[in-house]
């Protein structure tokens, strides 16, 4: 937690259905020095998936949906860029990663947390999108399906995404501290999220607002408590035992349908390996031994790089090992110098698997290493990006409003007291001050540092060209472009 930069921590452990141990570490809130507990509720990101799978799940067994049902089929307003896509995308196809659509989180998931994509340009947003890698050809992790899934589970079920779930999955569990928006400010025992920086000191920042407008719920929304987690991961593996034990796709008692399916390998990750790295319906699984920690931070920073939820000001990582009905939960908040949550629950999956002394991993080396590598790729990026020219035109020039193509994302582009600034969706707390790198190409990288107080996610999943903006002037519309996502290189023009 030191080395990384996380405030505080929390660790879960169930064995043969049972909690049999609960530890925190430091605080929820720093400032006022207070520990976290079982009921401390934060973000648990990117295991929303797991939730929104499970929800498709109860539609397949109710034969509302079946999991190689076209998805223009299930979502009408459907209605995406890329023909192929258009009429061969499935619902497995979005849960498991493999339909190669072009990502967004670099452009709806910015400054404090913000979400700059809402309810009523969803649709809209979505059908923008297009093929970046061969269908079903690779797994490529990717929000943008899962916020599709979002979508279709409000068309089939005739509720929004929010009523659904609570009805279906959180009420009949007992998940009373588990919601797809903000808690209630009301609400006792809510963590603070924090960013780490570069001296591994924790800056407060604003929590995950995914979901508060629609869009993110049903990608990244989920916020929850150990306790509910328990609750939620326990009903799992005994779905899980139960169905495959059976072969039906539902167990008595239990509201989680279709869970053999949702937890059965879909897709390889990790390609050539000895062992299999495979996802399901919102599960990685593993077959130990192996390298786990694929999705998530860590991934970027180590050689060899379960599933993991990441998110500004939070990491999140559960364990699950079926057979004996076991879970390691870990819940922080901070998104840190690395993925501490990642390395804590394979350390203790090593203690639980009895791995010899002699065979196990250097955790505190790997914390130091890939801490030491998140901050020298932010130096080597800034050094990259060192004017290589002169500026040839007026700043002025340059200044004004620039849309993409669907007209309902914009970048207003100012000069003040001499400095050019961008701000995403004209917004105040987006804007940045561009420096000018060569000919019309600028950067809005500013000190790591910096980034990070204001919530920014800073990691190395971000390439060169994502820290750059370039302007194309006199040949036609005046034009921006930036690469948003890799491979995704958007125009923007100035209107």
């Amino acid at each position: 937690m030191r080395i990384g930069g996380t405030p505080g921590l929390s660790l879960s452990i169930m064995h043969e259905g049972s909690p049999v141990y609960f530890a925190s570490y430091g605080y929820r809130d720093v400032e006022q020095r207070l520990p976290l507990t079982e009921e401390t509720i934060l973000p648990v990101c990117s295991m929303t998936k797991a939730v929104t799978s499970a929800a498709i799940g109860i539609l397949v067994e109710k034969k509302k949906a079946r999991w190689d049902m076209l998805v223009k089929d299930a979502l009408p307003s459907l209605n995406i860029n890329d023909k192929f896509l258009q009429n061969h995308m499935t619902l497995a196809d979005l849960l498991c990663h493999r339909s190669g659509m072009s990502k967004g989180n670099g452009l709806f998931m910015d400054t404090d947390n913000n979400i700059l994509i809402g309810e009523k340009d969803a649709m809209r947003y979505l059908n923008n999108q297009t093929r970046m890698l061969p269908f079903r050809g690779q797994f490529a992790y990717n929000n943008l399906p899962y916020e599709l899934a979002g979508k279709v589970i409000e068309s089939l079920s005739g509720e929004s995404f929010f009523d659904f779930v609570q009805r279906r999955i959180l009420d009949p569990l007992g998940m009373t501290r588990t919601s797809f928006k903000t808690p209630d400010a009301s609400l006792d025992g809510v963590g603070k999220c924090y960013n780490a920086l570069d001296d591994g000191t924790a800056a407060p920042m604003t929590c995950a607002k995914a979901g508060d407008n629609w869009f993110g719920a049903s990608s990244v929304g989920m916020r929850s408590c150990a306790s509910d987690l328990m609750k939620l991961y326990k009903a799992l593996m005994m779905c899980f035992n139960d169905q495959l034990a059976t072969g039906k796709m539902s167990t008595d008692g239990l509201p989680l349908k279709q869970v053999a399916q949702l937890m059965s390998a879909q897709i390889m990750m990790d390609l050539p390996s000895r062992n299999e790295m495979l996802y399901g319906f919102g599960w990685a699984k593993l077959q130990l031994p192996g390298r786990m920690g694929h999705i998530g931070a860590n991934p970027g920073l180590t050689p060899d790089g379960m599933s993991i939820g990441s998110w500004i000001g939070t990491l999140f990582i559960v364990i699950l090992v079926p057979d004996t009905e076991s879970a390691i939960v870990v819940l922080s908040n901070a998104l840190a110098l690395n993925d501490v949550a990642d390395w804590v629950g394979q350390l203790v999956l090593e203690e639980f698997l009895e791995v010899p002394e002699g065979e196990r991993n250097d955790y505190i080396s790997a914390g130091k290493m890939s801490a030491a590598a998140n901050l020298a790729w932010c130096r080597d990026l800034a050094k990259e990006l060192q004017p290589q020219n002169g500026i040839s035109r007026e700043l002025e020039a340059y200044a004004g409003t620039y849309w993409n193509n669907i007209h309902i994302f914009k970048i207003v582009v100012t000069v003040e007291e001499g400095e050019l600034y961008w701000a995403l969706q004209g917004l105040d707390s987006e804007k940045l001050c561009l420096a000018h790198y060569e000919d019309d190409v600028f950067t809005w990288l500013q000190p790591r540092n910096d980034l990070s107080r204001r919530g920014r996610w800073m990691g190395p999943n971000k390439g060169l060209s994502f820290c750059k903006v370039e302007f194309k002037m006199g040949d036609g519309p005046d034009r921006l472009f930036w690469m948003h996502d890799n491979g995704v290189f958007e125009e923007y023009r100035k209107e």
